[in-house]
């Protein structure tokens, strides 16, 4: 089959040169490779192996082949990698004990490995249905990883195949495509989040970023909750989009405007520090999601909530410098939201990944507008090229399709 993949003795060349010298910066593409691999096998009689459809291209795989990615996650990576953990496609081969999934069936993966996925006893957090805090991600039946595309015996969806435990895999109703399908991955992990923070009715919540994490938040924060959206949007065409999505008032990043535009709307006084940024007083947003994961995004959301507010993470940050002063000073709540698992909805306990489906499929969620771009693996370096230059091709997903 063919695959992009990433060898450890070229990560690790690019990752130290890159910590030895400042001022290298690797091509998008320069750590991968496009190669001729076999086949993956099924791990035991209760995986399944799948032809892939559409293959994501997530901002956790961009922080990894530009080399920005943290390195705590090493010890639960194993190599050759095949990235891409936002997988729909067909049922193709399935194991002996398999019982609820059929050959050519349409399915999407679930992209946590877990101790039922390993074959061993449960951990206390999978015994507790938080799977996707598992602590035994380098144990049991499969090589490391933490999720599709950190794993050699698994392969990404930058292949054309590859294999899951039947514990991670969905099937789709004929009513949702493929492409509609894909944004339930990206989906599940707002939800995941914004049920962490449960907005009550009115609340004043301040989105930063609209990108694909920024825009299913927006999603999934007005199809849960009644409560007011402001969405913190770079270019024009993720403003419209965000407008789209349910966000009741969109604001336009352009250096620290936003920030004060935003803090007066919300009742702040707007004062300047010496040799600082401006800082809203008093006043703010109830709650401030980050979905973006850089040190200017963190800055903006503890400096917009209000004393005693909350702010949620779900952008993935790695090495930060910020001040952060302000998370004491307000009596700051921050909360960290790990892609997802279980959460209760409606007073039940239910699959994050569920929740996103039926959302999808009930047409509350409209996803066919997320998914701009489809390349062939071919073309992985336009692809690539096009992922970290969003803004010049008016791009949101992107993702790699297969026959």
């Amino acid at each position: 089959m063919r695959a992009l993949t990433i060898s450890i003795e070229k990560y690790s060349e690019l990752k130290k040169r890159m910590m030895n010298d400042p001022t290298f910066t690797p091509q998008i593409h320069e750590i991968i490779d496009l190669q001729e691999v076999p086949e993956f096998s099924l791990i035991n009689e209760n995986w399944v192996k799948i032809k892939v459809k559409l293959g994501g291209i997530c901002g956790t795989d961009m922080s990894i082949v530009k080399l920005k990615n943290s390195m705590i996650q090493s010890i639960f990576t194993s190599f050759p990698m095949i990235l891409g953990h936002e997988i729909v496609g067909n049922i193709i081969e399935t194991g002996s004990n398999v019982s609820n999934l059929s050959i050519g069936d349409r399915i999407i993966c679930d992209t946590n490995f877990s101790c039922k996925s390993r074959g061993i006893d449960t951990c206390p957090q999978c015994s507790e249905g938080d799977y996707h805090l598992c602590s035994n991600n380098d144990r049991g039946d499969i090589a490391p990883g933490l999720i599709f595309g950190t794993c050699k015996d698994t392969g990404g969806g930058w292949g054309e195949y590859v294999v899951a435990h039947q514990s991670q895999v969905y099937k789709l109703p004929n009513t949702i495509t493929f492409e509609d399908a894909l944004m339930a991955e990206p989906l599940a992990c707002a939800i995941h989040g914004v049920l962490k923070i449960k907005p009550q009715i009115n609340d004043n919540v301040i989105v930063i970023g609209c990108g694909t994490m920024g825009l299913v938040t927006i999603l999934a924060l007005k199809s849960l909750f009644n409560c007011k959206v402001y969405a913190v949007a770079k270019y024009d065409f993720q403003s419209e989009m965000a407008r789209k999505m349910g966000a009741d008032q969109v604001i336009m990043s352009q250096k620290d405007r936003h920030v004060s535009k935003l803090g007066k709307m919300l009742g702040s006084r707007i004062l300047f520090p010496i040799m600082e940024k401006l800082y809203p007083m008093g006043g703010g947003a109830d709650i401030v999601i980050d979905s973006v994961g850089n040190a200017s995004s963190i800055s903006d959301s503890i400096r917009l909530v209000k004393p005693k507010g909350k702010v949620l993470l779900i952008g993935y940050p790695a090495y930060l410098n910020i001040d952060w002063t302000p998370i004491l000073w307000k009596e700051l709540t921050l909360i960290g939201s790990n892609i997802y698992g279980n959460d209760i909805i409606n007073g039940e306990k239910k699959k994050t990944m569920e929740i996103a489906l039926d959302l999808i499929n009930s047409d509350t969620i409209d996803a066919k507008d997320f998914l701009t771009h489809k390349f062939r693996i071919d073309d992985y370096k336009k692809a690539l090229e096009i992922a970290d230059k969003k803004s010049q091709n008016e791009a949101i997903k992107i993702a790699f399709e297969y026959d």
